[in-house]
């Protein structure tokens, strides 16, 4: 009895070390992400005011380019939400499973990255 109340203890202290490990890991992870995006997206959004008023000095007027910059970002964005299940959802979810159960998993049985 006390032997299985020891291993019993044991088991669930090994649980909480993999539960805390894994959730370390995801935090850092989308941690990292949310830096990487910032930079990016500063970055993005300082080249596309240069393409509008790229686009803005070659139609004339700059509000012209800020508008067809606007319509593009518009088609694109159309374009990912219909899109969205195959693009966005399916590999996300296919990732946090991937993290999670990475070390459940035998050599054989791995998902595919």
């Amino acid at each position: 009895m006390e032997r299985t109340q020891a291993y019993t203890r044991t088991s669930i202290q090994l649980f909480k070390f993999k539960v805390t490990e894994k959730l370390a890991a995801m935090f850092s992870n989308m941690a990292s992400g949310v830096i990487v995006v910032a930079v990016l997206t500063l970055v993005f959004v300082n080249l596309n005011i240069g393409i509008a008023l790229l686009v803005g000095d070659l139609l004339g007027k700059a509000w012209l380019g800020f508008m067809a910059v606007a319509a593009f970002y518009a088609i694109v964005g159309w374009i990912v939400y219909l899109f969205r299940e195959r693009w966005i959802k399916g590999p996300v979810s296919d990732s946090i499973i991937h993290q999670l159960l990475s070390d459940e998993l035998s050599d054989e049985d791995k998902l595919p990255e």
